[in-house]
């Protein structure tokens, strides 16, 4: 663990509970329904609204009348960025590249608005004020919290949403809705323990729970079209909890 943003006190904390707002509002608030229909305007309104307020709320313990605006201005963009977004899959479809860029924008909103952020708003909060004044608090755990929760968010909803970009459309003959929502959930809990284990430092059960994941599909794949569908989706939700991995580790 590098400490990178436990080291920075408040301003870590500050920069976690951002990070955190993102991933609550733009994957755990957002249902498959908007994602799908974020081209047309109320939907997107309508996202960007539940973003905005899920900021706000993450972002309460250190709210102020200047973090206010700047959590607003960080919602406001949150719009364009979508949009063309939305516009370009709906022309071209959905990309592993085009996620990413949009993940990417996002982050780099994200930093602009909190290095805008004078260092005195983060403390002078009613919130912070109330619990004792900032050298009462402790920081580094309130950081490590936050991080911790929005990896495993992310776990889960962008883990699946990077998956099923880079599937093919068109899975095996055998993968119905049933399936692919039960395929999902296994991924989700295999990133989970992935994530936890990575963390603890115990590298050596993870090839224990991809073993025991290809242990239960084995009669499967003894076919080949799903053995390679199989192998694709794995390394491609192992390959996304490792680096939640070794993203944690350089923030906390």
């Amino acid at each position: 663990m590098s400490g990178w943003l436990t080291s920075l006190g408040p301003a870590g904390t500050a920069f976690a509970l951002l990070l955190l707002g993102h991933i609550l509002g733009d994957f755990a608030f957002q249902t498959d329904d908007l994602a799908r229909n974020k081209h047309r305007l109320r939907p997107l309104l309508t996202h960007v609204g539940i973003v905005l307020v899920v900021h706000l709320v993450a972002f309460l313990p250190l709210l102020t009348a200047q973090s206010a605006l700047i959590v607003l201005l960080i919602g406001v963009v949150h719009l364009p960025i979508d949009a063309v977004s939305a516009r370009l899959r709906t022309h071209r479809g959905s990309s592993p590249h085009l996620f990413f860029a949009d993940q990417l924008a996002h982050l780099l909103v994200i930093l602009a608005g909190w290095m805008l952020l004078e260092p005195t708003a983060w403390t002078a909060a009613p919130v912070v004020t109330a619990l004792g004044g900032a050298d009462g608090l402790s920081w580094a755990e309130a950081t490590t919290g936050a991080v911790y929760l929005a990896a495993f968010v992310f776990a889960h909803d962008g883990g699946n949403a990077i998956v099923r970009g880079v599937l093919p459309e068109q899975g095996p003959e055998s993968d119905h809705e049933d399936d692919l929502e039960a395929g999902s959930l296994i991924g989700s809990l295999e990133r989970w323990l992935i994530l936890f284990l990575g963390v603890a430092g115990l590298w050596g059960s993870v090839g224990l729970v991809v073993a025991a994941k290809s242990v239960a599909r084995f009669e499967e794949l003894k076919q080949r079209p799903f053995a390679e569908y199989f192998l694709v989706g794995t390394l491609t939700s192992v390959l996304v909890a490792i680096a939640l991995v070794g993203l944690v580790s350089i923030l906390v």
